[in-house]
């Protein structure tokens, strides 16, 4: 005999499923990226130096938003907050090259913008010409904790019911 007090598994599943929202998850892991690589971008610029905790912080924070508003266990909301994660380390280093390169030739930010805008083969070079095998080493940790961060998953092995 069943006992009746414990739900059958695929209402559980259901419960899970109908709870997650990848859309939100993505909206939450964008603007996390955002502000991650804006506080990457400007710690780097003025320390001189990329810190591994910046790449923890944003793989971090882009997990966190992505888990908070998605309410996802599916792999696709840890694989979208990795992804969200390694492009908000891009566009970080991005802001800090951008900086450096209006500092030096006494150009404004947005003159600086503009000219990557209008030549993206220049984009492609200065990323070419500042790879160092570290930013490999932070962009996959970053990477790696976001989509270890972004799973929501029941850490007692039984699924969980919310009545």
């Amino acid at each position: 005999m069943m006992d009746s007090s414990i739900p059958p598994v695929s209402s559980a599943i259901e419960q899970l499923d109908t709870d997650s929202n990848l859309f939100m998850g993505l909206v939450g892991g964008g603007v996390a990226m955002l502000v991650g690589a804006a506080i990457w971008g400007a710690v780097t610029y003025f320390t001189e130096y990329q810190i591994a905790w910046m790449a923890i912080g944003v793989g971090f924070l882009v997990g966190f938003a992505v888990r908070l508003l998605g309410k996802g266990h599916a792999a696709i909301f840890g694989i979208s907050s990795a992804v969200l994660s390694l492009i908000g380390c891009l566009l970080g280093n991005f802001l800090f090259y951008m900086g450096v390169i209006a500092r030096e030739q006494n150009a404004s930010f947005l003159e600086v913008l503009f000219f990557f805008i209008v030549t993206p083969g220049a984009l492609i070079e200065l990323f070419t010409l500042a790879f160092d095998f570290m930013d490999l080493l932070f962009y996959g940790l970053a990477a790696y904790v976001g989509f270890k961060t972004a799973l929501d998953v029941p850490q007692t092995g039984q699924p969980q019911v919310r009545s």
